[in-house]
């Protein structure tokens, strides 16, 4: 187990996460925001990753993220992408799947459903902040620097969506 430190061009705080795998295009990391916690799966284009550092972690914590991991029930199809397309077009076939989109800025994100993935870029319906789907923007693969999957508020959103 890898626990990485990322530095992503022009955010000003790290990125935090266990390194799931990594591609040419791609770091895959289940993120670790705090302490212990793991919450979401994040694709990072490696285009915008300016360092990478290998975080020195105590016993306490590298025993109990083990643990996390364990639990955490990693599904395999994370485990086959190449590139953020990949990612986008797998997950326009699971429609009802919240994803979060970094651009440039980690203060602002987007979140929403694909709609459709085209060569250069993706739509995404986005979601306001009370679970309204807003209107579609349409998303360059290579100014996306990260795309989370899994976490605690997108299936908090999911949820809350489904159940209406």
């Amino acid at each position: 187990m890898k626990l990485l430190n990322i530095k992503i061009s022009r955010f000003t705080e790290n990125i935090n996460g266990i390194k799931l795998y990594e591609t040419e295009n791609l770091l895959v990391v289940l993120l670790n925001s705090v302490d212990f916690i793991l919450d979401g799966i994040c694709f990072i284009n490696k285009k915008y990753v300016k360092q990478i550092n290998i975080e020195k972690s105590d016993e306490l914590k590298i025993k109990i993220l083990e643990h996390k991991i364990n639990s955490f029930h990693i599904d395999s199809k994370y485990k086959s992408f190449e590139t953020i397309k990949d990612v986008t077009d797998h997950f326009l076939k699971t429609n009802n799947k919240l994803i979060e989109v970094t651009l440039e800025s980690p203060d602002y994100s987007i979140i929403g459903n694909i709609e459709n993935s085209k060569e250069k870029y993706f739509i995404i319906n986005m979601l306001s902040v009370k679970g309204k789907y807003l209107s579609e923007e349409k998303i360059e693969y290579e100014k996306t620097r990260i795309l989370t999957v899994d976490s605690d508020y997108l299936n908090s959103l999911e949820y809350y969506i489904n159940s209406n």
